[in-house]
Formats: C-alpha cells, sequence, structure tokens
C-alpha cells in the first residue's frame, strides 16, 4: 500500500491532535416532531403508538384531545380558544389512552392547542379564567400522561385573536396591557399543573420580525394581524417559572432555503440584538434569552408540489429529495432544540385520506416520496440511523466491509516490527519516538501504537461525492493513550482536500478493555478518497500503548 506523505499537512494533524471537537451531524438534543393533517387523536395513539414508532422518523407526535362534555357534545383541543368551560371528569378516558402507551422513542410529546375560534374580548375575565382552566386541563393530561407540554398554534383560524381593532374602542397600548396580562393568566394556569412543561408555539415573535427590527415597533404592531401577540408573549415570561422552556416555533422556516437563512432566523429569536428580544419588555429580555429556543417549522409540501406551485423547492443535483434533506440539516443545525415537520397532501399513519386535486392523494408519504423516512431518519440521527440499517444487513448477510485486512490478522512482511497489512502509518517525527507495528499476540492480530506522542495508522478507500458511509473501528489503550477515529478525505490523485471537514469521532467504552467508536459520513464534492486516521496521541513512556481492530468500512444505502 502506497506510504501516505501526511507529514506534509503537520499543522493540520496537529490541531486535531490537540483537540479537534467530535463532530456529529445530529447532536442527541435535537428532536424532530411531527406535525400533519394525520394529525393523531389520543385514542388512535394508543391502538397504534408500537407501529407509529417502528415506521416514523421522529421523536414525537403533535395529536389532538377529542373528547365529550356531560351532554355528549364532541370537545377539541383544535378548537379550544374560547369562554366554554371544561370539565377534568371530561378528559380522563384520554389520560387512560395516553397512559396505555409506553413510548420508547416518542418521548416529546404535545397535545396541539390552538387559538381557535380565537374570539375572546381582552377584557372578558370570564372567558379568559375558562380559557387558562382549559390549559391547566391540558397540563394536567400531558404532565400525569408523560407527555412534554402544549403545542401553541396562535394562527388565526377563526377570528382574529390578535389583531387590535381600534373600532372596539379603547388604544392599542390599552389593549396590548390587558393582552399581557392575559399571557401571565395563561402560564400561570400551566404551571400549576406543570411546572418544566415545554411550551412548543409554530411562533412566537418570529411572526413579527418586521416590527422588531423597526425602532418604533408599536407603530407597525398596531395594524399587523398578530400585533397584540408580543404583549401576550411579554405577559407569558412575566410568569414563566425557571423550569419551564418557550419555543419560537418560526413557521417561516417553512421558506428557508439556505443555511444563511435560518441561522439568520435563529440569530433572530436569540440575540440579544434580534428583533425577537426588541419585542420584549427590558426586564423580560433576560429571562427570554435564557428560555426561550429557536426552532422551525419544515414544510414537506415544498419538496412535493409542482413547479409553478407556491410551495416549491426545485430539485438539488437532480434530486428533491436531496434537497429536502439538506434544508432539513439546516434547520437541524440552527435550532436549539425542536424542528416541527408539516405536512398536509400525504400522511405517516392512520387510514387513507382521498386529496385528489393533490400531488400527494393522501397516500402515505414513503409511497409519494420513496425515500423520505430515511432521508429524515438520517438527518435526525445518522449514527443511529447508520447502526440500525448495518444490523438489518448482517443480520440478512448482505453487509459488506470495503476495509481491506479488517481485522488485522496479516502483517505486510514477516519481518520483525512489521505493520499490518494494507495499512500505513505516520507519526510527527519532532515529538514522537514511538512504533507503529502489527502484533500477532492481541486479538488474534492487531495493530499497535507505542510510545507514539502523535501519530496514527492509515487506510484510504475509493469513494464518490454525495456517497454515505459508516465507520467503526475497536481500541484497547493502555497508560496514557488518547486515541480518536479521524476522517479526512483525499482527491482521486492523493492530494489533501476539504481539510475544514475533517471529522472525529470518540472511542467509547465497552463491557470489557475493548473500546469502540462509529462514525457516519458524507463525502463531499471534489473528493476521490476516503481516508482512515486511526489517530493516538499522549503516549510517553514505554507502558503507553494502543492496540486498533476490527476496522469496518460501510457504504450505506444511497
Amino acid at each position: 500500500m502506497k506510504q501516505y506523505r501526511l507529514l506534509r499537512h503537520t499543522a493540520l494533524l496537529l490541531l486535531i491532535a490537540l483537540g479537534n471537537q467530535t463532530l456529529e451531524a445530529a447532536p442527541p438534543n435535537k428532536k424532530f416532531i411531527e406535525l400533519g393533517w394525520d394529525i393523531p387523536s389520543t385514542a388512535q395513539l394508543r391502538q397504534h403508538w408500537r407501529d407509529m414508532e417502528r415506521t416514523a422518523p421522529f421523536d414525537g407526535v403533535m395529536f389532538r384531545v377529542d373528547a365529550q362534555d356531560g351532554q355528549g357534545i364532541r370537545l377539541s383541543s383544535e378548537a379550544i380558544w374560547d369562554g366554554r368551560p371544561w370539565k377534568r371528569d371530561w378528559l380522563k378516558p384520554v389520560l387512560d389512552d395516553l397512559q396505555a402507551c409506553h413510548f420508547e422513542r416518542f418521548k416529546d410529546n404535545f397535545v396541539r392547542f390552538n387559538a381557535t375560534p380565537g374570539n375572546l374580548a381582552w377584557d372578558d375575565d370570564a372567558g379568559w379564567a375558562a380559557l387558562a382552566e382549559k390549559a391547566a386541563h391540558c397540563a394536567w393530561l400531558m404532565k400525569q400522561g408523560g407527555g412534554k407540554g402544549l403545542a401553541i398554534d396562535f394562527e388565526s383560524y377563526g377570528a382574529a385573536q390578535f389583531r387590535f381593532d381600534p373600532a372596539k374602542g379603547g388604544t392599542f397600548a390599552e389593549a396590548a396591557k390587558l393582552a399581557r396580562r392575559r399571557g401571565t393568566q395563561f402560564v400561570q394556569a400551566v404551571t400549576q399543573e406543570f411546572p418544566d412543561a415545554v411550551l412548543l408555539a409554530l411562533w412566537l415573535n418570529s411572526i413579527n420580525f418586521q416590527a422588531g427590527r423597526s425602532t418604533q415597533p408599536e407603530s407597525i404592531l398596531a395594524s399587523s394581524g398578530y400585533g397584540l401577540l408580543p404583549a401576550f408573549i411579554d405577559g407569558m415570561l412575566d410568569a414563566v417559572p425557571p423550569g419551564m422552556i418557550l419555543v419560537d416555533g418560526c413557521e417561516n422556516g417553512y421558506y428557508m432555503d439556505s443555511a444563511e437563512a435560518y441561522l439568520q432566523a435563529a440569530h433572530e429569536m436569540r440575540s440579544w440584538h434580534g428583533a425577537g428580544v426588541r419585542l420584549v419588555s427590558p426586564q423580560n429580555r433576560a429571562k427570554y434569552r435564557q428560555q426561550v429556543q429557536a426552532g422551525f417549522g419544515f414544510y414537506l409540501d415544498m419538496y412535493l408540489n409542482q413547479e409553478g406551485n407556491r410551495y416549491y423547492f426545485p430539485p438539488l443535483n437532480g434530486s428533491r429529495l436531496a434537497r429536502l434533506q439538506r434544508n432539513l440539516g439546516f434547520a437541524r443545525d440552527a435550532a436549539d432544540q425542536y424542528v416541527w415537520i408539516y405536512g398536509e397532501q400525504c400522511r405517516w399513519w392512520g387510514p387513507p385520506r382521498e386529496l385528489p386535486n393533490t400531488v400527494g392523494k393522501g397516500r402515505l408519504w414513503e409511497e409519494a416520496m420513496p425515500g423520505i423516512t430515511r432521508a429524515i431518519a438520517y438527518t435526525r440521527d445518522p449514527l443511529a440511523a447508520a447502526k440500525a440499517e448495518l444490523a438489518e444487513l448482517r443480520k440478512t448477510g448482505q453487509l459488506t466491509n470495503l476495509a481491506k485486512n479488517a481485522d488485522f490478522r496479516q502483517a505486510a512482511n514477516p519481518q520483525a516490527g512489521s505493520l499490518p497489512a494494507e495499512f500505513g502509518a505516520w507519526q510527527d517525527e519532532k515529538t514522537s519516538a514511538g512504533t507503529f507495528a502489527w502484533d500477532a499476540e492481541v486479538g488474534d492480530g492487531s495493530g499497535r501504537a507505542a510510545k507514539v506522542k502523535w501519530g496514527c495508522f492509515i487506510q484510504g478507500l475509493a469513494v464518490q461525492p454525495g456517497e454515505d458511509y459508516a465507520i467503526e473501528v475497536t481500541c484497547r489503550p493502555q497508560g496514557r493513550s488518547q486515541p480518536t477515529l479521524v476522517i479526512r478525505w483525499q482527491t482521486a490523485e492523493e492530494r489533501w482536500t476539504q481539510e475544514h471537514l475533517d471529522q472525529t469521532f470518540p472511542f467509547e467504552s465497552g463491557k470489557d478493555e475493548w473500546q469502540s467508536a462509529f462514525g457516519v459520513v458524507t463525502v463531499p464534492e471534489g473528493v476521490g478518497r476516503l481516508v482512515v486516521l486511526l489517530n493516538v496521541t499522549g503516549q510517553i513512556t514505554d507502558d503507553d500503548a494502543c492496540w486498533f481492530d476490527n476496522l469496518g468500512m460501510y457504504r450505506l444505502k444511497p
């Protein structure tokens, strides 16, 4: 095997050795939440939760409450924003449904709480007391049912609750003062039942960024469709306890088509100088910064509708699914925690729906867009998705390991001190005086690095841009050894490229003295070779050693 001339790249490898942070495409705290026209009731959750978790690539779901009052009249949390009181007893069958579900992956479930019909007068004390009590009932339901909190949709599907109407008398400032009081009342009611709830709103102040950018926001808010919403949110912040989180779900994420767009919106939501915080009273700005998260809405129909539709994104490199996966990755990376994924034309579950005038026609999303489940799963958590794919391939005997001498059972030649066959090695001659060698005694053959302050075993693989690969390897560190799995890139002519896209994966302890590392990478543009570096640093004495074994290099499904 050719020896790679790594010495020319000492500076870059030094950065890796001195603490290049582990790069994971989806940090564990990022959550994808499903919402759509297929929104389930709790009865449907109870019946189908196992299949939902098995087939859908999400961390949770928004569901609706379907209940009945004492006269058998239907109640819904999607039409809850009015002055009609509910009794908690009416929700006990709903709680039974939730408690019958034993979710293993859907840990972040939310009850949908719509501002519909949205016809409460701001000075209607009895009406707002009834609404606050319903918010408390839903918070109780989620706390007792193991949910995460409320998914609040402030959109005016009915009356324009948050539009200031001068015809009703009074000034905008007076209406805003009342709206702030109602926001406080709402959160106080939720806090009584669920003080550490997450209130995932499909939007908060992101709907009013234009006003937030103005030096006189009230002049814009007074005539805006949601002009009184910032005051209501400010009231929520007045009462929010330390353990509660509010999420601005930024529904305008539907239209974003670049990393810059998502990052700019996140900046507007988070920053001290962003439009979101400028709509908050000065006394609540620190609390806003601490307890309001940036989230995003993501509209699947953008990637299904036909050209000419208002809601349309074109293909990326010939694939609309590739554009979906790219943009969803941008949303995931810019969000603090939550991305809610919305779709209308198709369904993830539930009975077929007749939508003949749409491209989706009410089919399953996977039928309308083959590969969408896998695309979302890999964007959500590429490591978990890749491990599941490899496990299935192993189970069916279809797994192909592209690594050469993967089990380290062969030496390059029979001479003492030989390297493992198919592996090169490098160490910094200025800082290291160690050895790399094949060891026949450990692991039925392994690669041994001893007294290496900074160096690595090396193996490369010919690849094509856009391909996905899973890499795994085991090691047994001894003494001061600090091993990492590093992936770098070369052109087809074996020149180093895309150094800023190097990825480093840690080794994690196992059941015995052996540790394992696992990583997933996508081949960047302009790359022709994937290079695996079994990196080790920190070895000083003869007792410092590290053995590497069981290298796996797997091409994932396109």
